[in-house]
């Protein structure tokens, strides 16, 4: 798998510059990040080399050769900045005069909002058991278009039962047909695919009644689905 170096400027003129900055700064700094002084002779002879090889590569002189060792050579040179950064700039974690001071880009804590979820997801019920439902949830039909994986991170389900006429609410029993989702009172979330509802072996003939919304992760909240419901087996 190749490495990613998001960190690296794109020219090999700024590498082999942001190097030279980092083998300054970490003589500066000291022992501050520990870095063994081999350490730091190994990424100045790498930055030797690629600076030698970089000049020939840009005189009249270039030839295929010259090329591919000018590549051969920075690839070290680069390997050789990712350790450090891997292995010695995380500890102590770099402050932002660091990142400053070594051509770093200062990471912004600010997160990127997510998106409100526009589809709508709603649920098929099946029999799983004595006193359980399965609910696979699918997009309802019509809103298949408006789906986003960054923001249709997760499903909110609300569901209840509500007991046979005749009997009285117990626990937590609907007292009537609910008419918002509100008004369901068992509430969670989840990434699944399908989920299997156990209800008390009590609940067995009530009627359970569910809506499910999409959310963002981030307290960001997608349609309700028309609430819909089935008999507890």
């Amino acid at each position: 798998m190749t490495a990613r170096h998001d960190w690296l400027p794109g020219t090999r003129e700024s590498q082999l510059n942001m190097a030279k900055v980092w083998v300054t700064t970490i003589q500066n700094r000291g022992s501050g990040w520990n870095i063994p002084p081999a350490t730091v002779t190994e990424l100045t002879a790498a930055i030797a080399d690629a600076d030698s090889i970089l000049q020939t590569a840009l005189s009249a002189d270039r030839s295929p050769a010259i090329t591919t060792e000018c590549q051969r050579l920075f690839g070290i040179l680069v390997e050789k900045m990712r350790f450090i950064k891997d292995r010695y700039f995380k500890t102590p974690p770099l402050v932002d005069e660091d990142y400053t001071a070594l051509l770093l880009k200062v990471p912004d804590p600010t997160r990127s909002p997510r998106g409100i979820p526009k589809a709508q997801k709603t649920g098929e019920i099946g029999r799983a058991g004595t006193a359980m439902l399965i609910l696979h949830y699918k997009y309802a039909e019509g809103t298949e278009g408006l789906a986003d994986p960054h923001t249709d991170i997760a499903c909110q389900v609300r569901y209840g039962v509500l007991p046979p006429p005749g009997v009285n609410p117990a626990g937590k029993d609907l007292a009537k047909t609910p008419a918002a989702p509100e008004e369901l009172p068992v509430v969670f979330s989840t990434r699944r695919k399908k989920d299997i509802i156990n209800f008390d072996p009590q609940d067995s003939g009530k009627t359970a009644y569910f809506d499910i919304r999409l959310e963002n992760g981030n307290q960001g909240y997608g349609p309700w689905c028309p609430i819909f419901h089935a008999i507890v087996p």
